[in-house]
């Protein structure tokens, strides 16, 4: 069994969608993974992911070449994005529930709800109807998701 760095924690295999091993992860990663859906227990010491990790970077790249690197918070600059639907309340990382975002904006959002933080900065927002409709299209697809329908 592998140990952390600091010799502490245990380390949990990762296994990609093909069976091959990934870097391992703690055990707290590994339960959060299997908690939203995106990784299966194989075993005590392993768990196998259920998704390609490597086609975030894509999806990432995707969506800030769709909002031309603009921040559709704020309008300034983005280097990030940020999950309409957050990754903690079972948001998914694929393009509709991505937009360019500010690491600023994306930091002051947090895990809240997209449309509150529309609320509280509506002023703000250059593009309000592109923003509205970007929420709308992220909680229609989660919720076509969650029912178990396609994309």
């Amino acid at each position: 069994m592998s140990r952390s760095r600091d010799g502490e924690e245990p380390l949990i295999a990762v296994l990609n969608m093909d069976g091959q091993q990934l870097t391992p992860c703690l055990p707290h990663r590994a339960w959060r993974e299997v908690e939203r859906s995106r990784a299966v227990w194989v075993d005590e010491q392993t768990i196998q992911l259920l998704y390609n990790p490597f086609l975030f970077r894509d999806y990432r790249k995707a969506a800030l070449k769709r909002d031309h690197h603009t921040c559709l918070w704020c309008g300034r600059p983005a280097t990030t994005v940020d999950h309409m639907i957050p990754s903690s309340k079972g948001g998914s990382d694929l393009p509709h529930n991505l937009i360019a975002s500010c690491s600023e904006c994306n930091t002051k959002r947090g895990n809240r709800s997209a449309l509150s933080f529309l609320k509280e900065n509506a002023h703000a927002v250059p593009n309000l109807m592109k923003l509205s409709w970007r929420i709308f299209i992220a909680k229609y697809r989660h919720r076509q998701l969650k029912k178990g329908g396609t994309k």
